[in-house]
């Protein structure tokens, strides 16, 4: 590479006081030249001591920058950043994150070795010292295929073509080509962009070594809203496009929709009880998978591992009932906005 490419870092943030000093710090001593990198702080109105805490860096080193987002969600605010700064490269930043100084560096390797437009790293899931043990078992949950299926981006320490990674980089032509983040979605605007670079012919590079620790929701009830978001907009993503990512993101929305057949069938009888015994048995099956999700983290204290199964089960339940509020929300309003018959 004849030229390292400049860097913008875009960080989206509301009430991140905890964790926003640590964030920018980590991107501001990366291992690369400090005149190729910026960092922007696009903020949605926080409360906290966030803006507070983000002015300061940026008095004490101009390569940070403080921005208003007056929409407060992370697609308005990657598309201000992107459009606030000039690097040759953009690349998001969970403000939950700490980025390894080697991080920079990594990722124009991995640019100029793959020659792709998009290039994902690894998320590393860790919990703050002294979490509790549920805060911990949400940690193992969300590092296991188990939990989040084939999202290789949690937890896979091989390269290679993925459909969405997150935290996501993209040279800066490609928002020229395809267009920048939908506002029109609150979350998974991050797979939207991506569903929209594969079918304009980009594929996504994952790399393990690109790796950024994140520090999930540590309760169930927080984890819970996360994922039911997560769920509901991913069906928002797939009415705008009449397509899904990939086949793996509906799994959650078929075990709900198989957990809840069952109780309709007993209660139907009849011809419906072969359905009930069908049901027994995923039920029983994918109790099995959370048992498995326990074994696994047999080298962890007993009072993780033992909840693991209830923070897999969270993940697992909240995303497939997510999707199905979703799903009826569209339907709802597809129905709402069809136009009368003519004798109607």
């Amino acid at each position: 590479m004849t030229e390292l490419p400049s860097i913008a870092f875009v960080v989206a943030t509301l009430d991140e006081e905890p964790g926003i000093e640590a964030c920018v710090r980590s991107l501001l001593q990366q291992r690369y030249p400090a005149d190729r990198i910026e960092v922007a702080v696009a903020d949605g109105g926080s409360t906290d001591r966030t803006t507070e805490i983000v002015s300061a860096l940026a008095a004490a080193d101009g390569r940070v920058r403080l921005l208003h987002n007056p929409r407060r969600i992370a697609a308005s605010a990657f598309n201000i950043g992107i459009a606030s700064t000039s690097g040759d490269v953009v690349s998001l930043v969970s403000a939950h994150s700490v980025t390894d100084p080697a991080y920079a560096v990594l990722l124009a390797e991995a640019f100029e070795e793959s020659g792709a437009a998009l290039v994902g790293g690894r998320m590393d899931a860790v919990a703050e010292a002294g979490a509790t043990p549920m805060a911990q078992a949400i940690v193992r949950a969300t590092s296991s295929p188990l939990g989040l299926g084939p999202a290789r981006f949690h937890y896979s320490d091989r390269p290679g073509w993925v459909d969405t990674a997150f935290p996501g980089a993209y040279k800066r032509d490609l928002f020229d080509e395809i267009g920048g983040f939908d506002e029109s979605l609150v979350r998974n605007q991050d797979d939207d962009l991506h569903l929209r670079a594969r079918l304009a012919g980009h594929r996504m590079w994952f790399e393990p070594r690109l790796r950024s620790d994140y520090r999930p929701r540590p309760t169930l009830r927080r984890l819970w809203r996360q994922y039911h978001g997560y769920g509901r907009w991913r069906a928002a993503t797939a009415v705008k496009h009449r397509r899904v990512a990939s086949v793996r993101h509906l799994a959650p929305a078929a075990l709900v929709a198989g957990l809840a057949a069952g109780p309709v069938a007993l209660a139907a009888g009849g011809r419906m009880r072969p359905v009930a015994g069908t049901w027994a048995v995923g039920v029983v099956a994918w109790a099995g998978v959370l048992a498995v999700a326990a074994w696994r983290e047999r080298e962890h204290p007993r009072a993780v591992r033992v909840r693991v199964p209830a923070a897999v089960g969270c993940l697992h339940i909240a995303y497939g009932a997510g999707f199905w509020s979703g799903a009826a929300h569209h339907a709802g309003r597809a129905l709402r906005c069809r136009p009368e018959s003519a004798g109607g």
